[in-house]
């Protein structure tokens, strides 16, 4: 099959902003790669894999590091490429942060469609499990097993919000890029009312801005109509698919996924690449090669 073949980007593209985190203008250069390259980022003269072992920091958004050099707010980009099958790319960032732009993957998705993706010829690596792998941390649980491709469900629960309970689905592979386009990337990052104000008191959210987030007032009260239906849920799925990318593989399992978030996606990516390396061991040496 055509899409098991690893891909880059056709051609590059650049997109610039300020950085929800920090407040600070920043911008993110997409180019191809070559085969078996792997997506990284390239910070100032260090070049930091796009790999859960160089994960940093997960309090908000998730930060790799390499040598001093750290790019934070990776995951809307790695979303984007993931879901178009995009294995292979070299990511230039000017700036400590990769840019919020509206707060979703819509804008990097739309940049991958407008330049298009190249299949290069070799199999893309893969990560298989013969057996489930199950992680909890606090309220949060994940279920992985077997499958064929990568089927994602999603729930979202709130202590202080039920109306928020909600579930979501999606397929992931290259050949659904255009469901991803409509129904996942659109979603906005968001935070309820009282966590922004708290965050602003503190210094931190420098960026944020009502054209950048959805603001959520419960019960019902949303800072602006919702793009999608059930948008928190769809952007916790949108994060997920950018934190699984840190497998640095085409994921062939089905995951079910309560309460999500970066620290325990990163935990999780980490238990299936040890599960997967006990159960096949020295078959995926290569994925966290260089």
């Amino acid at each position: 099959m055509r899409w098991m073949e690893q891909q880059t980007v056709a051609g590059s593209f650049t997109l610039e902003g300020v950085g929800i985190h920090t407040g600070k203008q920043g911008r993110v250069t997409v180019h191809p790669a070559d085969v078996d390259a792997g997506r990284s980022f390239q910070v100032g003269g260090v070049t930091i894999p796009a790999r859960a072992d160089f994960v940093t920091d997960t309090s908000r958004s998730t930060r790799l590091g390499r040598d001093g050099a750290t790019v934070s707010t990776v995951e809307h980009l790695l979303s984007a490429l993931h879901a178009w099958g995009v294995d292979n790319a070299r990511i230039v960032v000017e700036g400590p942060e990769i840019p919020i732009l509206d707060g979703s993957a819509a804008p990097f998705a739309e940049a991958v469609q407008r330049v298009g993706v190249q299949a290069q010829g070799k199999a893309a690596r893969t990560l298989s499990l013969q057996k489930p792998v199950i992680i909890e941390q606090g309220g949060t649980r994940f279920t992985a097993e077997p499958a064929q491709g990568l089927h994602l469900s999603v729930r979202t629960e709130f202590e202080d919000w039920p109306q928020g309970s909600a579930v979501c689905r999606a397929d992931i592979r290259p050949d659904t890029a255009a469901t991803y386009q409509a129904n996942i990337a659109p979603a906005r990052t968001f935070a309820f009312r009282a966590e922004v104000e708290q965050l602003l008191k503190a210094g931190l959210a420098l960026g944020g801005s009502l054209d950048n987030a959805l603001i959520i007032t419960p019960p019902d009260g949303f800072s602006t109509p919702l793009r999608v239906p059930q948008e928190w849920c769809e952007h916790k799925m949108l994060d997920l698919i950018g934190d699984l990318a840190l497998a640095n593989a085409r994921l062939e399992i089905q995951v079910d996924a309560l309460r999500p978030g970066h620290r325990a996606n990163v935990a999780f990516v980490m238990a299936l690449l040890e599960s997967s390396r006990t159960e096949r061991t020295g078959e995926m040496d290569g994925l966290y090669a260089g």
